[in-house]
C-alpha cells in the first residue's frame, strides 16, 4: 500500500456531493472508492463549505446538517513553520513553468494532498495532470 492510502483528503466539490446526497451517480461512486478510508479537509475546504452555507439562503436546519456533516472529517490547518506553505508555493510555481495555473484555494487543497502523501477525492477536473497527486474520481 502507497504511503497515507488508507488516508484521502476531500476536496470541496466531493464534501458537497456527499452532503447532498442527491439522486446523483456520483454519490454512490464516491461511497465506493471512500469506504473505510480516514477522510480529511483542507481548512481551505472547511472556508469554502462555510462559505457557501452563509450566502446560500439556507434555512437554520439545514445550516445545522451541514456543520454535523463536517464534523465527519478531520480538518488540516495551516500552522506557523508548516510545510503546507511551501509546498503550495511550490506547486503553483512549478505549475506555472509548466504553462498551467492553479487557483491559490485549489493549491491549498492539492498541497493538503501532496504533505500528507495520500490521493485526493476530487470532482473537478482542475487537478488532473498535476504530478505525484493521485486522484480519486467519479468518473
Amino acid at each position: 500500500m502507497a504511503p497515507g492510502s488508507e488516508v484521502v483528503v476531500l476536496d470541496t466539490s466531493v464534501v458537497s456531493i456527499l452532503f447532498n446526497e442527491a439522486d446523483d451517480e456520483r454519490y454512490a461512486a464516491y461511497q465506493d472508492r471512500l469506504a473505510g478510508r480516514r477522510c480529511l479537509i483542507s481548512f481551505q475546504t472547511l472556508e469554502e463549505l462555510l462559505f457557501g452555507m452563509h450566502t446560500s439562503g439556507w434555512g437554520e436546519a439545514r445550516k445545522r446538517r451541514l456543520r454535523r456533516h463536517i464534523l465527519r472529517y478531520e480538518v488540516v490547518w495551516l500552522e506557523p513553520e508548516s510545510t503546507l506553505a511551501a509546498i503550495s508555493a511550490r506547486l503553483r510555481s512549478d505549475l506555472k513553468l509548466m504553462g498551467r495555473t492553479l487557483d491559490v484555494a485549489d493549491a491549498w487543497i492539492a498541497a493538503t494532498a501532496l504533505m500528507r502523501q495520500c490521493p485526493l477525492a476530487s470532482d473537478d477536473r482542475d487537478f488532473l495532470g498535476i504530478p505525484g497527486l493521485p486522484l480519486i474520481q467519479s468518473l
